[in-house]
């Protein structure tokens, strides 16, 4: 079962990980309807401040896509699952995967996508997304009609990609990309070096994200239901923003406290 979070962490000893969709944002129909509030850009920043910059937004998004949601804000991230990451001081690291074959793949499933209406494919660079939420007819049929389109698809090249499972979507995205090989790696450099993790996720996408976390001790954080490795879990993404802004408002007067002489 998991546990409650503590009433607040010490933004200055951890190290925090958030996912966007689902966990800063809430869900929408489609990918491109789906909006950051100003409440959470808010707390994003404060946290910012409150952690020195030890925050990083770690995402199926590709890095692009996330730096227009996020803006003006500039942070630290990891898109396509960890196919790509920026560092928190730019620099930008990639998946060494041959994206030839996303190609040919994009185009046997825009096939899939005709054959039903309302399914959405989503090329994300280093990934394709197929989306069937807002598929129309038999919600059942269309699960398994993509899942089959992508699976046929991975079979041929299965030596660089791999299908990832998330909320009414199926990924095909380069094997060694994953939330928590991306956390891993951030862990090993300033700002996130040396501190305690905190990941935050609401899909099975974040799944090895809780697992790294778990693994050094931090926490792991899910967002609404289902089953899950992580330790602790919120109801909603307004949840974790009430968290966090705790963590924020708490670090604020320790600084207060701290300059009383």
């Amino acid at each position: 079962m998991p546990l409650s979070l503590p009433d607040s962490l010490s933004a200055r000893e951890s190290a925090f990980f958030l996912d966007f969709d689902g966990t800063l944002a809430e869900l929408a129909e489609t990918p491109n309807d789906v909006r950051l509030s100003a409440r959470a850009r808010a707390v994003l920043d404060g946290l910012v401040q409150a952690s020195n910059g030890a925050v990083a937004v770690i995402s199926g998004r590709s890095i692009e896509g996330l730096d227009a949601l996020l803006a003006p804000l500039k942070l630290p991230l990891a898109g396509v699952h960890g196919a790509e990451r920026r560092a928190a001081r730019g620099a930008v690291f990639r998946a060494a995967a041959d994206r030839a074959p996303l190609g040919w793949m994009h185009q046997a499933l825009e096939e899939t996508v005709r054959a039903h209406p309302g399914m959405l494919l989503e090329h994300k660079g280093a990934a394709l997304a197929l989306h069937f939420r807002a598929a129309q007819g038999d919600a059942q049929k269309a699960e398994q009609a993509a899942l089959r389109a992508v699976e046929r698809l991975v079979a041929q090249a299965a030596d660089q990609y791999t299908v990832q499972r998330g909320k009414r979507v199926f990924e095909i995205k380069p094997k060694q990309a994953d939330k928590g090989r991306v956390i891993a790696a951030f862990l090993g450099e300033p700002p996130f070096a040396g501190r305690i993790p905190f990941f935050a996720g609401d899909d099975l996408t974040d799944e090895a994200g809780f697992e790294a976390v778990n693994a050094r001790g931090g926490w792991s954080v899910k967002i609404g239901a289902g089953e899950t490795a992580a330790r602790a879990r919120l109801a909603s993404v307004n949840a974790l923003l009430d968290w966090l802004e705790c963590i924020v408002s708490a670090s604020f007067h320790a600084g207060n406290r701290s300059n009383i002489k």
